[in-house]
């Protein structure tokens, strides 16, 4: 049984990879910032389209009437200045500067490194997961909540045990040891007292 079990390892059909180590992945990006101007814009090139296919359409039937576009520019003929178009018009370029500079933002990232060599990348949810999970596990914690960002990771215990939010911090900073960029844990405690009996 041995022999067969040495053969088996050693043979041909299973090679070993002793090569170099496969090249890290990239970290990935979220959606861009202006995301849901895409949708918008889509509406309102939507609507204009119908309004020149219709404008079409009446003018090869030749119907009786005034098209769309003709009944906007009668409207607008003879508009004079009013003194909310300043306002608006201000708006309306402020609306247009912020578009611009939103749309040049780079994308949002919303992952952390982990250190490996292969690319391995965690959510901030994960990695809210991962320290509350940590602080679970710490004596005295009845309960434990995480919110992670980038940056920062904040624990909300609920506790009834002194000095538990060093504990906490020390643990969860232990389990997120892994990230390339250490993040500031942020620890807050909550008394919880129990009813004693007869009470």
């Amino acid at each position: 049984m041995t022999s067969a079990r040495t053969a088996f390892a050693t043979s041909p059909s299973r090679p070993v990879h002793d090569g170099p180590a496969m090249t890290a992945a990239e970290q990935k990006s979220g959606a861009g910032r202006v995301g849901f101007v895409g949708p918008l814009m889509a509406v309102l090139l939507t609507a204009i389209g119908v309004v020149l296919l219709h404008d079409a359409i009446a003018r090869i039937d030749a119907r009786p009437g005034r098209t769309w576009i003709a009944a906007i520019v009668d409207g607008l003929d003879g508009l004079t200045a009013e003194w909310w178009m300043i306002p608006a018009g201000l708006a309306v370029a402020l609306i247009g500067v912020w578009l611009i500079v939103t749309a040049l933002r780079p994308r949002s990232r919303k992952t952390l490194a982990v250190t490996s060599k292969t690319g391995v990348f965690l959510r901030t949810g994960d990695i809210a997961r991962l320290a509350s999970a940590a602080a679970d596990d710490v004596d005295g914690v009845l309960a434990a909540n995480s919110v992670a960002s980038r940056r920062a990771v904040t624990v909300t215990v609920e506790s009834d045990r002194d000095q538990v939010a060093d504990l906490v911090r020390d643990a969860v900073e232990q389990r997120l040891s892994a990230l390339q960029k250490p993040l500031t844990v942020k620890v807050r405690v909550r008394s919880h007292y129990h009813l004693r009996e007869g009470n």
